[in-house]
Parts: C-alpha cells; sequence; structure tokens
C-alpha cells in the first residue's frame, strides 16, 4: 500500500511539473525577447541622443567647430538618416529591423529650411555596423554653403 501511495505521488507531482514547464518556458521565451528588443531600442536611442548632441553643439559653435564622439550602436540598426521633425527643425531617425516600435527620433536645433542659408548635413559616411562608432562632426563653409560634414575617425 505505501509503495503504491508513492508511486501514485511522483505520478501526480510529475505531471505538475510538465504542466508548470509548458506554461513558463514560452512566458521566459516571450519576456526575455521583449528584454533584448528594449535594450536594443535603449542602445539606438542613445546613439540617436549622442550624434544630436554632438549636432547641436556643433551647429551653435558656428562655421569652424569640430567635435568627435563616439556611440555604441545595437545589431539590428538597418538605418541612420535625416528627417523633418517639429517646428522645422531636422530630427535623426534611427530605424531598427523590428516588426514594431522599430524607430527612435531625437530632435537637434539644426533648422530644416530648403532656402540658401540652410545648413547641409552630409550624412553619407554613417557606418550601420553594430558595436562602437567614432564620428567626426565638422561645420565648414563651402562653395557658397554652410555644410556639417560626418567622418569616421
Amino acid at each position: 500500500m505505501k509503495g503504491q501511495l508513492s508511486i501514485e505521488f511522483m505520478v501526480v507531482l510529475t505531471g505538475l511539473l510538465l504542466i508548470v514547464a509548458t506554461v513558463t518556458v514560452p512566458l521566459y521565451d516571450q519576456a526575455r525577447a521583449d528584454a533584448e528588443k528594449i535594450t536594443e531600442l535603449a542602445d539606438a536611442g542613445g546613439a540617436a541622443n549622442t550624434i544630436a548632441n554632438a549636432l547641436n553643439t556643433v551647429y551653435a559653435g558656428g562655421v569652424g567647430s569640430k567635435q568627435t564622439v563616439e556611440y555604441m550602436l545595437p545589431d539590428d540598426v538597418i538605418s541612420i538618416s535625416f528627417v523633418s521633425g517639429a517646428e522645422n527643425r531636422l530630427d535623426i531617425e534611427i530605424r531598427l529591423n523590428f516588426e514594431t516600435d522599430n524607430a527612435i527620433r531625437v530632435g537637434t536645433i539644426l533648422p530644416n529650411r530648403t532656402d540658401e542659408n540652410r545648413v547641409v548635413v552630409d550624412n553619407e559616411n554613417f557606418s550601420l555596423g553594430h558595436g562602437l562608432h567614432r564620428m567626426t562632426f565638422t561645420y565648414e563653409y563651402q562653395n557658397n554653403l554652410r555644410l556639417i560634414e560626418i567622418k569616421e575617425a
């Protein structure tokens, strides 16, 4: 009788453990994936803030100013671009390879104008590889055009 009770207890306990495992493992996997996404979005936000702050500093310093910054890009970055923002200002946008919530936007103080007094941002030199990047921002006056040039340092 004692042996049968022990075996029944072990079968019931094994069944409960299997039920708990089938419920918690998918929840854990989803939570881990969400945490990784949030981390990558935070890293992209940090990079966008660093770039925006460098642009703001160089622009505020006037023609001839220069600044070098370092920032980290996460694995899933697919583009870095400048887009129209609020109040005719230029925003920096970092897009990630996610289905939803896939873009980080940070505003700058640079005007987004189309007249001859605009500031042109040369951003063809942004490297999209993940990891540490070092960029130099230089505010120049070339061919009657104010230009913020961005080069990998």
